[in-house]
């Protein structure tokens, strides 16, 4: 038996590099630069892991750190991390001996005839036995790694969500204080809509208009008051989704912003493209379980080998006679090989192969899908910029416009349609420039997230965590 495991060790060396599939990251081609020349912002290219802070809102500061400590999903993915630790532990566990321990107990009642009875002898057994199997071809230990992987995987899998919880918070707390101060425009346009119909009113009393210009005023108050009633609904339904991100329940919420007036619009530093591989924890996340999938392939191929056991026991039994105990001692070597059994282990390796195969697609697909990302958020806060320069100009122009048509309307000089377009123009206006600030700070939202939001930097991220 010593000569056949002695052979065994030298075969295990002779093959282990056969056997071994060597992890090589897929090449995926990234790009020196971005798109449309796009550089670093001011020279700095550190994403701080706190990035919402530089919107210079302290109700968004406090909701994000709720939000981290108390959101649901996040909490699920914490209960996933602790799985594949314990899985991680059960791979562990192979590599090192196994002890069990049993016992048994007995015995016998003795006569020598019916009037005289000896009574009754026990006797017992009590035994240790040791085992363990020799990883010889590196099943157990390509295990191991595969168990570790997926460990970081899951770690990275939560960075990523985390990510995710981060960026759904900012946006939906400006979507919520965009709507409030568009629901204060429309409330606005409510009142000049209810003034003017008042002169509307008292011209057609002094008959100097027709009943026509009091019955469209009319229209378009009862058409305010319904897009005002809109507003407050989409508000309310905005910070019941805004309570479950942060596990509340909705009856418990209540935001006290008002607009996006006080919020700052920040420059997002900008890193090159090939930072992403290690700055985004879904990419990460991704390579790991490619890394995973690696592993599994060489233990798919060491069941193509024998499978080597080695057993010790000790055991002490005591004579059911009264006699001294007895002590014993075994040992044992068991070799098992396959040698038929339907192709199954073959496949077994296609199977691996196949699955590391899709994993490689599958990361270079998600850096693709970065890299998109980042594109787009860049596009996207260039154009909200240009809008908003844009906006802001109209807005003073339809401001002017109003206030002179109105004026005009008033002293009989233009017709009520003149004038009810100037009204139309500035409620549009004032809308879209509301909702072009809520567009800027979306896309820069997408561009902290899509850059990794500063996840390398981040103490308390669990990937940080050994």
């Amino acid at each position: 038996m010593k000569k056949t495991i002695a052979a065994l060790l030298m075969l295990s060396t002779l093959t282990a590099c056969n056997i071994t599939a060597d992890y090589v990251r897929p090449d995926t081609n990234i790009p020196a630069g971005w798109k449309k020349g796009d550089k670093v912002v001011d020279g700095v290219t550190t994403i701080n892991a706190d990035w919402w802070r530089n919107f210079k809102s302290a109700e968004l500061d406090a909701l994000m750190t709720e939000a981290l400590a108390q959101n649901l999903d996040l909490k699920q993915s914490l209960a996933r991390i602790r799985q594949s630790r314990a899985s991680l532990k059960v791979a562990d566990s192979f590599l090192v001996p196994s002890v069990d321990a049993s016992a048994s107990t007995g015995g016998t009642e003795t006569r020598r005839n019916a009037s005289n009875n000896d009574g009754w002898l026990s006797s017992g057994r009590a035994a240790l036995d040791v085992s363990y199997e020799l990883d010889l071809f590196g099943a157990n230990r390509a295990g191991v790694k595969s168990a570790k992987a997926l460990v970081r995987n899951s770690q990275y899998s939560h960075d990523a969500l985390a990510l995710i919880v981060m960026s759904d918070v900012a946006k939906i707390y400006f979507q919520m204080l965009n709507l409030r101060e568009r629901q204060g425009i429309a409330e606005k346009n409510l009142k000049n809509i209810g003034e003017v119909l008042k002169v509307a009113q008292a011209r057609f009393d002094a008959g100097s208009t027709s009943a026509i210009d009091v019955s469209r005023q009319k229209t378009e108050l009862s058409n305010s008051r319904a897009s005002v009633a809109a507003l407050k609904n989409q508000v309310n339904a905005t910070e019941n989704a805004l309570s479950v991100l942060l596990g509340r329940a909705p009856q418990d919420m209540k935001i006290k912003g008002w607009g996006l007036g006080g919020i700052a619009s920040p420059k997002v530093p900008l890193t090159q493209p090939a930072s992403i591989l290690t700055q985004r924890p879904d990419i990460k996340a991704a390579e790991a379980n490619l890394i995973a999938a690696n592993a599994d392939i060489t233990a798919a191929r060491a069941a193509f080998f024998p499978t080597v056991n080695i057993g010790a026991g000790v055991g002490m039994a005591l004579s059911p006679l009264g006699g001294p105990a007895t002590n014993t001692l075994s040992l044992l070597a068991s070799l098992a090989a396959p040698i038929f059994n339907g192709g199954r282990i073959a496949a077994g390796v296609d199977r691996a192969t196949a699955r590391e195969l899709e994993l490689a697609e599958n990361y270079r697909l998600t850096v693709l899908t970065s890299l998109q990302e980042i594109e787009n958020a860049l596009s996207a806060v260039k154009a909200a910029k240009t809008r908003q320069a844009d906006f802001a100009d109209a807005v003073k122009e339809a401001q002017k416009t109003y206030e002179l048509s109105r004026g005009l309307y008033e002293a009989g000089s233009v017709d009520y349609q003149t004038m009810l377009e100037a009204e139309r123009s500035l409620l549009s206006t004032n809308d879209n420039y509301a909702s072009v600030k809520l567009e800027l700070l979306n896309a820069q939202i997408d561009l902290y997230r899509s850059l990794g939001g500063g996840w390398v930097n981040n103490p308390n991220s669990q990937a940080a965590k050994k």
